[in-house]
């Protein structure tokens, strides 16, 4: 056998052997990542922003959470179902409200830890307003809902507990309507 033909041979055996090497490493650490589901409830103060505070007054916000997550990645996905309230400036039963719907991506900024840690998350949503118990010469009136897209971007701090997990976050959010409708939610919520 030809001296050049023997030592291409081996080179091709050894890039073979590498690369099954890789697919097996690349697939038991398929195996060993789990992907685990949450479903969770936050709530908290809502502080308007821009034109929403010429309106408005601070509120509160709720929402429903599920969420996403492969043990071997920084990165979480959540979809959230929010409710958000806010009283008018002038009238005290005016209610400004805001139904959504978001999914958000979650980013872990550290090592995963069981004392907890920082994270990122922002996204984008569907978003509905609508003004409730609004005074006017005929009396009391409700506006149609009417449904705009949004992103929110922000920071939050997890920390597990013994079945579930505790997390802080605040975040901005902007809805594309007229006028704009930007806002703090600051909330406490729980995944389990």
């Amino acid at each position: 056998m030809h001296r050049s033909f023997r030592h291409a041979l081996v080179v091709l055996r050894a890039v073979a052997c590498s690369l099954t090497a890789m697919l097996i490493g690349a697939a038991n650490a398929r195996a060993q990542a789990t992907t685990t589901y949450t479903i969770g409830a936050n709530a908290g103060l809502v502080i308007p922003v821009s034109d929403l505070s010429n309106f408005t007054n601070s509120g509160y916000t709720i929402a429903a959470t599920l969420g996403m997550h492969q043990t071997l990645s920084p990165l979480a996905f959540r979809v959230e179902g929010s409710f958000t309230e806010l009283g008018f400036n002038d009238n005290s039963d005016a209610k400004h409200r805001i139904y959504g719907f978001s999914l958000d991506g979650i980013y872990n900024l550290g090592q995963a830890s069981s004392n907890g840690g920082l994270y990122a998350t922002g996204g984008i949503g569907y978003f509905g307003s609508k003004d409730s118990n609004l005074q006017t010469f005929v009396g009391n009136v409700d506006t149609q809902t009417s449904w705009d897209f949004g992103i929110n971007a922000g920071l939050g701090y997890y920390l597990p507990l013994s079945g579930f997990t505790v997390y802080f976050e605040g975040r901005y959010r902007n809805i594309f309507s007229n006028p704009g409708q930007a806002m703090f939610p600051i909330t406490v919520g729980v995944t389990f």
